[in-house]
């Protein structure tokens, strides 16, 4: 090691620069290519994948659009109000009367028949009168029909609740009676029968979905031979399938069934039948069950190496390239880049007084003058923009109390009009004089952020005009905790939350509204709430107006317009993580709650 060194030190920095990039560019190229060619396979496999769910997405869609043809069908016989009259009935007063009935029943199943053309369904009524009824029993040979009161004993019975009309699609196997009188089916869509008037349960009305028609909408989304689709249910067992030998044959690989069952839709590699195999799935919604599709793995053929060869050829030639310019890489270009990166690296981290000096007046010198005056002019820009957003902020602040004041003061005024028109010289008295306290904090101030106590003798006032224009309409009250009495808030930043209670909570309550406001510590941030027992709102409006996905609009009951500013004051002062939150209270109301850090006038 030690003559390797030195024979090493011996070297020109030509050399030197040549056998160092050789290892630095070469090795790294070779594993470069490497991942390239991995990258594209893979790549290659995504794609391949992507399409075979897409193929497996059209497939479920074909499914849902049988499935959609059932509820129609079966809707047919289950809104039938003469239909369900006749099937209600548990006795006939004549035998001929039955036979009349049989004979109209049929009617309706042959009326289906041409309105529902293309539905080839067995359909079949089973009544709890014994009677059983079905598409195809048109009186000419023996139909076998299974025993209801056995399929009541049966589980999956006991999962179609009484209280719900919807279909439920259960396998062919779970049900022993009817494979009694059944063996070709595939699923059952299975619904209950029940009086229109009553609600009684009549019977159940069971479609027999047979095998073949699943496996046609299979084989009608493949796209190659190779590709074999089978439909299984939640236990793994197999209802389905364009490979024969695998129908009612259960996944028996723990692992497979584990990654199956575990997720909507996805693909992972598999042996099938001893070979790599590719499997893609996807979930069918309305019965939860597997749509999976399986393809043994072809090996690789040279047509895809053509790529491989290019990366190859690509990187002979990067790697050529390394070598002539390492030699011409010398010390006269390596040491001023050395030094201008290492002053581009102070500069990265912060220190923008550094200067490169200038020595030459080739095109190093000239490059280390615009490095130069490149710094100078960043700092200039960013003084410039921390004056821009300095000024931004300030006019963004006078905006948006702009907006701020002619609404409440809007609302003031129209109450103190009020009681002139209605000669109530001492509550008008009584307003206007709140009306000059709260003007005089509002506007006379030019602080920006007050504390608390300021803030809720400005929203006393406020309260004392609404009062007076709301008779018996609300009571409130507002606790502060002693802690946060100096504590520092944007001025009128309660008052719209208040406005809101009093102008949409309760104008349709008839009672008398309760309005709380209460100033406390929560941690290291001052808690303002504000909780009505009103009528309460969108919630879900007023978050979107809050967090800004929606714009506040004035023609609803809850406009927002007050509040969203009152938001995005807060958030300008403090940041996106503080500001209004707002919640339904147990009794209906509204609860906004306004969450900002703990400043003093000494920490201003």
């Amino acid at each position: 090691m030690g003559k390797i060194k030195k024979k090493f030190h011996n070297l020109r920095l030509g050399q030197k620069i040549l056998l160092s990039n050789l290892v630095l560019f070469v090795l790294p190229c070779m594993v470069l290519m490497l991942l390239l060619f991995h990258l594209v396979q893979t790549g290659a496999n995504e794609r391949l994948n992507s399409s075979k769910l897409v193929i497996l997405n059209q497939i479920d869609r074909n499914m849902e659009d049988m499935f959609q043809d059932i509820v129609s069908y079966t809707n047919y016989f289950y809104c039938n109000r003469e239909l369900n009259r006749l099937i209600s009935l548990r006795e006939f007063r004549s035998p001929y009367e039955e036979l009349v009935a049989k004979k109209n029943i049929c009617s309706y199943f042959k009326e289906s028949r041409a309105i529902y053309s293309n539905m080839d369904y067995n359909l079949r009524l089973l009544c709890d009168s014994g009677r059983n009824y079905s598409v195809e029993d048109d009186g000419s040979e023996y139909v076998d029909y299974p025993v209801l009161k056995e399929l009541e004993q049966e589980p999956w019975y006991q999962k179609l609740g009484e209280n719900t009309s919807s279909i439920k699609y259960i396998p062919a196997y779970v049900s022993s009676e009817f494979q009694k009188t059944e063996d070709n089916s595939a699923m059952r869509a299975v619904r209950l029968l029940k009086n229109l008037n009553s609600g009684r349960v009549l019977g159940i009305m069971e479609v027999n979905i047979p095998r073949k028609q699943v496996e046609d909408i299979f084989r009608g989304g493949v796209e190659k031979e190779s590709q074999q689709v089978f439909l299984m249910d939640k236990t793994g067992k197999i209802l389905c399938s364009t490979e024969e030998s695998l129908v009612e044959q259960s996944v028996e690989n723990e692992e497979y069934l584990k990654k199956l069952t575990g997720f909507d839709h996805g693909y992972f590699k598999a042996k099938m039948n001893g070979r790599p195999a590719q499997i893609s799935f996807v979930t069918n919604e309305t019965t939860g069950w597997k749509l999976v599709m399986y393809e043994e793995e072809k090996e690789a053929v040279w047509a895809g190496n053509r790529i491989f060869v290019m990366i190859l050829l690509v990187a002979s030639v990067y790697v050529l390239l390394a070598v002539i310019m390492s030699v011409y890489n010398s010390r006269y270009i390596s040491r001023p880049v050395q030094k201008l990166k290492a002053d581009m690296k102070n500069v990265y981290r912060g220190d923008l007084t550094v200067r490169t000096p200038v020595e030459t007046n080739d095109e190093f010198g000239q490059l280390s003058l615009q490095f130069n005056q490149m710094i100078g002019r960043i700092e200039e820009l960013i003084v410039r923009l921390e004056q821009e957003e300095e000024e931004k902020r300030g006019l963004e602040m006078q905006a948006l109390q702009a907006q701020i004041n002619p609404h409440f003061l809007y609302n003031t005024l129209a109450s103190i009009r009020f009681l002139v028109e209605m000669d109530m010289a001492e509550q008008a008295d009584q307003c206007l004089l709140a009306l000059a306290k709260l003007l005089r904090r509002t506007y006379s101030d030019k602080r920006e952020c007050i504390p608390v106590t300021e803030e809720m003798e400005s929203l006393k006032n406020y309260l004392v005009l609404m009062e007076n224009r709301y008779q018996d309409t609300f009571v409130w009250n507002i606790e502060v905790s002693g802690k946060v009495k100096d504590w520092l808030i944007p001025k009128i930043s309660v008052q719209p939350l208040v406005e809101n209670a009093i102008a949409h909570g309760f104008c349709q309550k008839e009672d008398t509204g309760h309005i709380l406001i209460r100033a406390e510590a929560e941690g290291e941030n001052l808690l303002l709430r504000v909780e009505d027992d009103g009528s309460g709102g969108d919630l879900e409006y007023i978050r979107r107006v809050l967090d800004g996905r929606e714009e506040a609009r004035s023609n609803e009951q809850f406009s927002g317009i007050g509040i969203r500013n009152v938001q995005k004051r807060l958030q300008i002062i403090y940041g996106e993580e503080y500001g209004i939150s707002a919640e339904h209270t147990h009794k209906g109301g509204m609860r906004f709650d306004i969450r900002i850090p703990c400043r003093t006038e000494k920490e201003m």
